[in-house]
């Protein structure tokens, strides 16, 4: 009787162990972790390995620039505009509701308030996707164009920057009713440009 309860716990244990081991290695779909495949290292900016076509083509063109002998100052600008908008708004990359978009051409003060901000509003219902398992519908963002460029002085911690306001447009996809224009302000400081609003 001892022995036939053995061989019964022995086999079941043997059982769990397959599985378990079988579950590891096979059982959940794991996503590639993303990876920078593209660097502008004077100015530190990063294109990721989950990045989008539009995405791909808009870093090309702001390392065109920023690699060229002159830097055409106005483009860099709404290259920063461009970026900012397609990482923001392009969620079915993100891994959650904390991976959000955007945060490196934000103005470096305003990083903490800006996530904050965002995971209570806009990636707030993000759902979860580690597993690459995520069924839920989001946005993508495949064009965009500039509707209107205006330079301006812009004061912030009582120091003025030169910057522009730029108003842009944009299509995603497929509709899912998000935002599809808005204005951002980039301003200059230290030779580099940065979103400090958006509108």
């Amino acid at each position: 009787m001892k022995r036939g309860l053995l061989i019964f716990a022995l086999v079941v244990a043997f059982i769990y162990s397959v599985g378990g081991i079988y579950f590891y290695f096979f059982g959940t779909e794991k996503i590639e972790p993303v990876k920078n495949i593209s660097l502008i290292e004077e100015y530190g900016y990063n294109l990721k390995s989950n990045a989008t076509e539009l995405m791909k083509t808009e870093f090309d063109v702001l390392k065109a620039n920023l690699e060229s002998d002159t830097i055409d100052e106005e483009a860099y600008a709404l290259s920063i505009a461009k970026l900012f908008i397609i990482d923001l708004y392009t969620m079915n990359n993100k891994i959650n509701k904390y991976d959000i978009g955007g945060i490196e051409y934000v103005y470096p003060s305003g990083v903490d308030n800006y996530k904050l901000k965002l995971t209570d509003t806009l990636y707030k219902y993000l759902e979860e996707n580690s597993t690459g398992k995520r069924e839920q519908e989001l946005p993508e963002v495949v064009s965009i164009n500039i509707e209107n460029i205006e330079e301006i002085e812009y004061e912030l911690e009582k120091i003025k920057y030169p910057g522009y306001k730029v108003t842009l447009k944009w299509d995603y996809l497929k509709d899912l009713e998000y935002d599809t224009t808005g204005k951002v302000i980039v301003i200059k400081k230290d030779n580099k440009y940065y979103i400090t609003e958006k509108k």
